[in-house]
């Protein structure tokens, strides 16, 4: 199973913003620095280090925004082997083996992997831009799971089979 978390509209839309944005943060910063070091007679040092941290702020937005720098793509990705999943387009990318999870804790907002060495991963289904795809997303891995043999919410393995 293959999900992508921000849809080409969405990623569309947030690339705009984020082209404008820096399009405005750069030239507000430009034009700050040029008063700084043109207009005035004394140079005040901290408001020309605040506007050039503007500046390249909105150089950073710009660069998003016109694709000079890529963003990564968000996606959650199951297979019988690993879950895979990337929830922000600026975050790491988290790899768990089915066979290295020892316990599932799912509520309406995480999803939390119990690991055998004793380690916690927190999937934060906040991060996924629709609350739809969250849901889908958290019963998936929860019925996988059962699938996989893999304690649920506390319940045992045992107990969470479909007896005919």
């Amino acid at each position: 199973m293959y999900v992508n978390l921000y849809p080409h509209k969405e990623l569309k839309k947030t690339k705009q913003i984020l082209l404008w944005t820096g399009i405005l943060l750069f030239c507000g910063g430009l034009s700050a620095l040029v008063v700084e070091f043109i207009a005035r007679e004394e140079i005040r040092w901290v408001w020309a280090g605040g506007a050039l941290l503007v500046g390249a702020a909105g150089a950073l937005g710009f660069a998003v925004g016109a694709g000079y720098i890529q963003l990564k793509d968000a996606y959650f990705s199951m297979t019988p082997e690993r879950i895979a999943y990337r929830l922000t387009l600026y975050g790491p990318e988290h790899t768990i083996y089915w066979d290295s999870i020892d316990s599932i804790q799912a509520t309406e907002h995480t999803l939390v992997f119990d690991l055998k060495d004793s380690r916690q991963m927190i999937m934060r289904l906040g991060h996924i831009q629709s609350p739809g795809i969250a849901n889908h997303v958290s019963v998936s891995v929860q019925l996988a799971a059962i699938q996989q043999q893999v304690e649920v919410n506390q319940v045992p393995v045992s107990a969470q089979g479909v007896r005919l």
